[in-house]
């Protein structure tokens, strides 16, 4: 009887042996077993920080340095931009952004963007021949709906002398009467430039720069209150009158000016009636004629400027001048002496041309 006890429990610790081998050869059963701990960490264990692998430090890194090129400029700098960038680096002279915008209703909307030479100490940066310039821009000086005004530069416009020809050399600008200690306004919105004295000219002088592209520079005062940066409206206070510099007495020296050239204030304001001509300025390459020799030495500019209105015409793709003088009625010669061309002369497209 034991014995045949003794041999089931053999037969069936043998079976019991097979079955496990063959379900670990299955993988029905999982070796090295680990115990994985609950989600959640114990509050009063120190963290412990990772070691960062190196890739993902390569990963940080390269986009870190794909967000700084975003600030990278997308677009080419125009030529004052290319002249001027060789003395980026002595003075105060930089390369900035200018983004324009404009109020409407209660946002703000851009409308340009474009890159500007800023010096703070030197009144023209821009080395720009004047006589070169042969576009028509239409200036828009204030505009009520954007928020933009207009300011004269004195409560009073008693001119004491004009833009023109004194003593061997231009006057370029319009003086205006005044008693040392009178306020001096901004006449556009725009931001200041330059506070600066000139011991043998303007004395000391504040030159703004207008959102409308012009400049405007005011010259003798005796004290300045603004300083380069600062934004202005028109008419807030930059200053006092004087009489200060190359000055014989109490006056503003005003002077209006484009891409550093000045000429003749009367083109857009009248004085002595201290007012406004219009609210919008064509600027042609005609308001520097006196630098041609178009006007004689001793006149003086006329405080009524003449209207010119000048029209342009965009080349498109596969256009000719011939095709041009066509569509507009005229002859080819005409048309190209029209815009100092050759009648042989190739156009591009986006080229502007002038047809009247």
């Amino acid at each position: 009887m034991r014995e045949t006890v003794t041999r089931w429990l053999l037969a069936i610790g043998c079976l019991c042996l097979t079955v496990t081998t063959q379900a670990q050869e299955r993988g029905r059963f999982k070796n090295n077993l680990r115990i994985t701990p609950k989600n959640g960490s114990n509050p009063n264990s120190p963290v412990v920080e990772q070691p960062q692998k190196a890739d993902d430090q390569f990963d940080q890194e390269s986009t870190q340095l794909r967000f700084n090129s975003q600030f990278e400029p997308k677009k080419e700098l125009n030529p004052v931009v290319s002249e001027d960038t060789s003395q980026i680096d002595q003075g105060e002279t930089s390369v900035v952004e200018v983004i324009d915008s404009v109020l409407v209703g209660t946002e703000w909307v851009k409308i340009a963007d474009y890159y500007a030479v800023w010096d703070s100490r030197t009144i023209d940066p821009y080395n720009i021949n004047p006589l070169e310039f042969d576009e028509a821009i239409d200036i828009k000086l204030f505009d009520p709906p954007a928020n933009r005004f207009w300011s004269a530069p004195l409560e009073e416009g008693k001119m004491t002398s004009n833009f023109g020809y004194r003593w061997g050399r231009w006057h370029t600008g319009t003086d205006l009467d005044l008693d040392t200690g009178d306020p001096v306004y901004a006449s556009f919105d725009g931001i200041v430039r330059v506070v600066g004295w000139d011991g043998n000219g303007y004395g000391r002088y504040v030159l703004v720069r207008h959102y409308n592209g012009l400049e405007t520079l005011y010259g003798h005062m005796s004290k300045q209150t603004v300083e380069p940066g600062q934004l202005v409206k028109a008419g807030d206070q930059l200053g006092l009158g004087g009489s200060t510099g190359r000055s014989s007495g109490p006056h503003l020296h005003f002077e209006t000016r484009y891409e550093g050239n000045p000429f003749s204030p009367l083109n857009i304001y009248s004085f002595p009636e201290n007012t406004i001509n219009s609210d919008h300025f064509l600027l042609t390459g005609s308001v520097w004629d006196y630098l041609r020799g178009g006007r004689s030495s001793s006149s003086e500019v006329s405080s009524k400027p003449r209207f010119k209105r000048t029209v342009l015409h965009r080349v498109r793709s596969g256009e000719t001048l011939s095709s041009i003088a066509d569509r507009y009625g005229m002859s080819v010669s005409a048309l190209s002496r029209k815009n100092h061309l050759s009648s042989r002369s190739r156009i591009r497209p986006g080229q502007k041309i002038r047809v009247h």
